[in-house]
């Protein structure tokens, strides 16, 4: 195998954030058959983007994260993510599932709408403020619905690009 990409030594080199988010990483789609599928799936998603050295090696730090406690942070919602050396620069693959997913969520509700966040381990307190970004603007019952409702990827990544902004506020703070 071999060994992941060389990674930037700044998070200001590992972030732009008008390219967290990219149109070819927001899907629709029909469903998953497991919550390893979900999080596979994604990683290869995420994988198509360069973003990673190792797909492996990421999947399993997303694995790990998994293990600690799970990303289902209720409301139909998961952010799945890892801080990894393999990673080298942040960036989110979106899914909206048509059939929801058991996702072992804190509120025990299934999942509908998942974002997996790639992040560069050189990422300090950002990466905090690109979660908690995330998780604000998804705690928004109006914001959130409008993503879910979605009918068509393009209409989700349309919603999606909202989000952008608000990370790179959080980032300048």
């Amino acid at each position: 195998m071999p060994p992941p990409k060389i990674m930037p030594k700044t998070m200001k080199n590992a972030v732009k954030t008008n390219e967290l988010f990219q149109s070819e990483l927001v899907k629709i789609v029909d469903g998953f058959a497991s919550k390893a599928d979900c999080l596979e799936q994604m990683c290869s998603l995420l994988a198509q983007s360069d973003c990673l050295g190792s797909h492996q090696r990421f999947l399993d730090a997303v694995n790990g994260r998994e293990d600690i406690m799970t990303t289902g942070i209720g409301k139909n919602v998961a952010i799945p993510h890892a801080r990894d050396l393999s990673v080298s620069c942040l960036k989110a693959a979106v899914c909206l599932l048509r059939e929801p997913l058991d996702f072992q969520s804190v509120d025990g509700l299934p999942v509908q709408l998942i974002f997996m966040i790639a992040i560069p381990q050189t990422a300090g307190k950002e990466y905090m403020k690109v979660l908690r970004a995330i998780s604000e603007y998804l705690r928004d019952d109006a914001k959130r619905q409008a993503l879910l409702n979605s009918k068509t990827s393009a209409e989700l990544n349309h919603e999606v690009l909202k989000i952008q902004a608000l990370v790179a506020d959080s980032l300048d703070a």
